[in-house]
């Protein structure tokens, strides 16, 4: 049995180790052994036919193929993990996956700041609005004023006429206006 490993670790070199890989492919053949044979095991079991010698012989000859490639794809795992850690392209993937997330972060940020601009200028003119409302029974405040922020009321022409407006439309948005008489 060790000769068989020491051929297949020679044949088969992952990390230039003689003893290292005998371990690699010692633990891969016994792995892949155990899923072949218990993955066999349990599909003839699902069809229900694993009684006679024919079938026993098939078992063993589906399982040693699956051993095989079951080997061969971990082996290839193995080399593959050898190849990433053997230069240094992470350092390069690092720093790129810095960079994109430095790039989304920027926009993320600069994205959720006019949100909640946009949102608290909104909450203000629905909270101006509500001040409005609760104030109409008192409407002794000066016609000269905006009712809303207290801003000297402006004449302006508009495309349905003159009216009213607030000076402070351009400084903090506030959109009061009344109809010129």
């Amino acid at each position: 049995m060790s000769g068989l490993l020491d051929l297949i670790s020679n044949f088969i070199e992952i990390t230039g180790n003689s003893v290292v890989d005998t371990i690699i492919v010692s633990i891969i053949g016994v792995i892949s052994f155990l899923v072949a044979f218990g993955f066999v095991g349990m599909i003839f079991d699902a069809i229900g036919k694993y009684d006679s010698d024919v079938m026993s012989d098939v078992h063993w000859g589906i399982r040693f193929i699956v051993f095989i490639v079951l080997s061969g794809i971990c082996i290839g795992i193995a080399k593959l993990v050898k190849w990433l850690f053997s230069f240094q392209w992470w350092i390069y993937l690092i720093v790129f996956i810095l960079f994109v997330g430095i790039i989304i972060l920027v926009y993320l940020l600069k994205h959720n700041h006019s949100k909640k601009k946009a949102l608290t200028n909104k909450t203000t003119i629905i909270e101006e609005d509500k001040k409005i409302e609760d104030n109409t029974s008192v409407t002794t405040i000066d016609k000269n004023h905006c009712p809303r922020c207290g801003a000297l009321l402006v004449k302006r022409h508009g495309p349905f006429g003159d009216f009213y407006g607030c000076e402070n439309y351009s400084v903090n948005g506030c959109r009061y206006t009344r109809k010129f008489k």
